[in-house]
């Protein structure tokens, strides 16, 4: 019975609270038509977040029932601040009984996760480091290189990353790092790059670095991971990185001062020769743990790629960020979408279905 109670007091809840949240954001977002992908981003969280303050508050399912005592209630509400972390009377509350073989199995269950979650997280921090120091190269190895970070940086306001090569099978140049970043590239595809393709991929990443994007893409991914049993985090997720790479292109723009169209055919042709790469003999297929606008799945699909470059050529650089006034109402919203909650109190023999 304990596995039962997780799956409808927890695990449902939490699925139909991502669900909502996400159709939500995506009516929402459709109908304001908010192109400040910002905003976007925040809006995109909500079905990350709001799980965690489902599962914080303390809700008496059973006077819910009697209060509406139908089979199927719906209604909504907002949660009561005094039911968020309840303290524990350790007189009459027993947290975990270990005489008791459900609870000692969902204890050790719990554990477990948790410690493969950080395993995880580790993993991937140590493999993007590697990456990092692989070969360290100064001004005098790659002038040109440091010469485009010279250039664009000082129009952005930004610190230098540094700059490392790998001669791994990854041709897809990255930022590592939240701090001190460093920009990873692959000698392979610079040698195949003319001068503005390179321009447009080195400019790419460091717009990544002067919106803290790799930050943001590591909140989401713990979250992400938290939430491993949620198809609609995984959604969120996607949709984020998404709004990552269209804010980057935003900026790349509007310093670069290339036009839209010079922008999305450096896009085109660099997508090209990373498939010519690809193809070629002893290449082994590339993964990547964050997604890459330039990454070499998006050559297998067609419309990724004439999603991405619309949206490149549609690109207005005096319109990135929102005004002042609407930001304001905007954020205000998010706390209200935050907040409330759509629920359904389904009855099914003895059992009870609150979803919240």
């Amino acid at each position: 019975m304990v596995f039962l109670e997780i799956l409808t007091n927890y695990i449902l809840p939490l699925i139909y609270n991502s669900f909502v949240s996400l159709v939500l954001v995506l009516f929402f977002l459709f109908i304001s038509r908010i192109k400040d992908s910002n905003i976007r981003i925040l809006f995109f969280f909500l079905p990350l977040i709001k799980p965690f303050i489902i599962i914080a508050e303390k809700i008496d399912v059973n006077e819910l029932v009697l209060e509406y005592n139908k089979t199927i209630s719906s209604g909504m509400r907002f949660p009561d601040p005094m039911n968020f972390f309840p303290r524990i009377t350790f007189y009459n509350t027993e947290l975990i009984n270990f005489s008791k073989p459900n609870n000692f199995i969902l204890m050790i269950t719990i554990v477990s996760i948790i410690i493969v979650l950080i395993i995880r997280w580790i993993n991937i921090a140590l493999f993007y480091r590697s990456l990092a120091y692989e070969e360290k190269v100064g001004k005098k190895e790659v002038p040109k290189i440091y010469s485009i970070i010279d250039k664009y940086t000082k129009k952005m306001k930004t610190r230098n990353p540094d700059v490392s090569l790998t001669h791994k099978r990854f041709f897809t140049p990255f930022v590592v790092g939240i701090k001190n970043c460093t920009l990873v590239l692959s000698p392979v595809l610079i040698e195949k790059l003319n001068n503005e393709e390179t321009e447009t991929l080195i400019q790419h990443e460091l717009s990544h670095i002067k919106r803290n994007d790799n930050l943001i893409g590591w909140v989401a991914l713990i979250l992400k991971d938290l939430n491993f049993f949620n198809p609609f985090a995984y959604i969120s997720y996607y949709l984020i990185k998404i709004e990552q790479e269209k804010a980057s292109d935003k900026l790349m723009v509007k310093y670069s001062q290339k036009s839209p169209k010079e922008v999305a055919k450096n896009f085109l042709n660099s997508i090209l020769k990373i498939n010519k790469i690809y193809n070629m003999p002893n290449k082994e297929k590339i993964s990547s743990i964050f997604s890459s606008p330039f990454h070499i799945r998006t050559i297998f699909n067609h419309k990724i790629i004439q999603y991405r470059v619309k949206n490149i050529l549609r690109l207005n650089p005096a319109k990135i960020h929102s005004l002042i006034f609407p930001k304001i109402l905007m954020y205000l919203f998010f706390i209200i979408l935050l907040l409330v909650q759509i629920i359904f109190i389904l009855k099914l023999n003895n059992i009870l279905i609150f979803l919240r």
